[in-house]
């Protein structure tokens, strides 16, 4: 997608969305590898758009946020019991740890 950085936090929305090519969905790829299912709310996707938006480099920051939001994350799931990873607005705006649900012993 070819995104100017006039994008409004809308469009940036949408292209975080984007299940081909998106951000989000290559890192959920990534993360299925693990067993885990990666999950973003409402809020943290509007919260990922507007912090993008404020940057005024439009999808570029899309990338930097949604990579330094998973930071915790990519390190915590491969060869642990984290069979999900729910991402919610305090993750991306103060750095709060996922919720992560455990596989049941």
């Amino acid at each position: 997608a070819v995104v100017s950085t006039q994008s409004t936090g809308q469009d940036l929305m949408v292209i975080a969305k984007d299940k081909e090519r998106g951000v989000i969905s290559q890192l959920t790829e990534l993360l299925s590898l693990n067993n885990c299912d990666l999950e973003f709310t409402e809020d943290a996707l509007a919260s990922i758009a507007e912090l993008a938006f404020c940057k005024k480099t439009g999808a570029r920051a899309l990338k930097s946020i949604v990579e330094n939001t998973l930071l915790e994350t990519m390190f915590e799931v491969p060869g642990s019991d984290i069979t999900h990873a729910r991402i919610t607005s305090d993750t991306v705006l103060d750095g709060a740890s996922p919720i992560y649900t455990r596989a049941e012993q």
